[in-house]
């Protein structure tokens, strides 16, 4: 991005009616529901307005199949225009209106995140959140944009890390490798040195200064602690970016390394040294660059030689990469294996505690819920074509073994189903099938609301 943009994007830091718009079009686009949840009289019309579209598609169908003439479907579509351009105009109005009281609110002095400490632990960590209203949730997403163009970040793909890392780790050619975890990374973060940083941008406006700092003075209230970010809140993922933005800088400076991959806090970095005896002192340059910043490895950092014998495997993004000679290849690593037999589980633990009670809609669920864990689908209301699912979220496995077991765990899940019409349906369904067939499945999203309610924290 050249400093022309970064410039005329900093004027543009406004919390404007457009602004606050291209927000709610973002959160359409993504599938989000902020406006039904949010301004539901303004979704009432959408929903109208989508009816009256898909009823202009179907009057210029029967026009080419000659089910209408033409005299009939000029009437009909100068009707539906009349009728579509007065319910857009009455959205218009209820948006702006919602949006006009928002930015006023936003913008003015008083204005702060709710930071607010969740019941829920969710991997052993404490947790936040911040207020429910509209106010709240168009704050964060703002600062989060803003963040993201004036500090050019860009979240890097996980496919596109695992795909580069499996063909460097297991082409056999000598290097040493270093997996990476920075221990309690979100709440190691030091305050002033980030604030510093953000108050030395000329280009943040004030508001979101302030906001950003009222942010982390009551983080601190929160948790009791001096240090970290706020695990929850989306502005955290940008902000650990922006800290971690030196790091990497002094990282892809050392000597003799030739791949740098980092997802949020989990690194994998490759060397190729020119004397094997290098190669003791890149854990130890790292650990300085991480100490420099208040962090520290945990125990899930390890490294791998390589120069002299092809031998070692490491977990990185949910698979495992194994560089022996013996074993090479790319499999799922053992966390995320145990996490489909804990879903699977979780699935008919539940018809069993459901089915002498509501037996129809408990065995619905399970079908649901067996579908989707085996099969794929498209993600829709993207821009892109987004696609998951039991290939799609593995697809750099290289051997189909560990699905076959979870086959196994599955049909054992099977035995305990008394229904026969139900063991055939469920029977019918394979994990890795559905992998090597790519089978894709069609859910709309109240059944996806319903799935991800089912699974939560599993």
């Amino acid at each position: 991005m050249n400093n022309l943009w970064k410039v005329q994007f900093s004027m543009d830091q406004a919390l404007s009616i457009k602004n606050l718009n291209e927000l709610l079009k973002h959160d359409r686009e993504k599938g989000g529901n902020l406006e039904e949840r949010h301004i539901p009289e303004a979704f009432k019309i959408r929903v109208k307005l989508y009816k009256l579209n898909k009823l202009w598609s179907l009057s210029r169908y029967h026009l080419r199949t000659g089910k209408i003439t033409s005299t009939f479907y000029e009437k009909r579509v100068t009707r539906l225009t009349f009728v579509m351009d007065k319910r857009k105009a009455q959205h218009t109005r209820l948006i702006d209106g919602e949006l006009e009281v928002i930015s006023k609110r936003i913008s003015s002095k008083e204005f702060r995140l709710n930071v607010t400490l969740l019941p829920a632990l969710i991997g052993g960590k404490r947790v936040y959140g911040v207020g429910n209203n509209l106010d709240q949730a168009l704050a964060v997403r703002f600062i989060q944009k803003t963040l993201k163009v004036l500090n050019e970040i860009r979240m890097p793909s996980r496919d596109t890390l695992v795909s580069q890392i499996k063909s460097l780790a297991l082409d056999g050619v000598p290097k040493y490798i270093i997996r990476s975890d920075v221990e309690s990374f979100y709440e190691s973060v030091r305050h002033k040195e980030l604030l510093d940083g953000i108050h030395r941008s000329p280009e943040l406006s004030v508001l979101i200064k302030r906001i950003l700092t009222r942010l982390m003075k009551d983080y601190a209230t929160a948790s009791g602690e001096t240090n970290g970010l706020p695990r929850g809140i989306g502005i955290s993922a940008y902000l650990s970016e922006i800290y971690l933005s030196s790091i990497d800088e002094k990282i892809r400076r050392q000597d003799d390394l030739f791949y740098y991959a980092r997802y949020v806090d989990d690194m994998v970095l490759m060397y190729a040294p020119q004397r094997k005896e290098l190669a003791t002192k890149y854990l130890s340059t790292l650990s300085e660059i991480l100490h420099d910043k208040g962090l520290k490895f945990n125990n899930k950092t390890k490294a791998i030689d390589l120069l002299e014998e092809q031998k070692g495997k490491f977990d990185y993004l949910g698979y495992t990469f194994d560089v022996s000679n013996s074993s090479r290849g790319v499999r799922l690593s053992e966390r995320k294996f145990e996490k489909y037999k804990s879903r699977i589980d979780k699935a008919f633990t539940d018809y069993s505690s459901k089915c002498s009670f509501i037996p129809k809609k408990s065995a619905e669920e399970l079908i649901l819920r067996c579908l989707f864990l085996t099969g794929n689908m498209r993600l829709f209301n993207r821009k892109s074509n987004a696609f998951i699912g039991i290939y799609f979220s593995n697809k750099h496995i290289t051997d189909t073994k560990q699905l076959s077991g979870l086959d196994n765990f599955y049909r054992s899940k099977l035995r305990s189903i008394t229904n026969p019409s139900l063991t055939r349906k469920l029977s019918k369904l394979s994990f890795e099938k559905g992998f090597k067939e790519k089978l894709f499945r069609n859910f709309d999203s109240k059944q996806l609301s319903e799935l991800s309610r089912g699974w939560k924290h599993v």
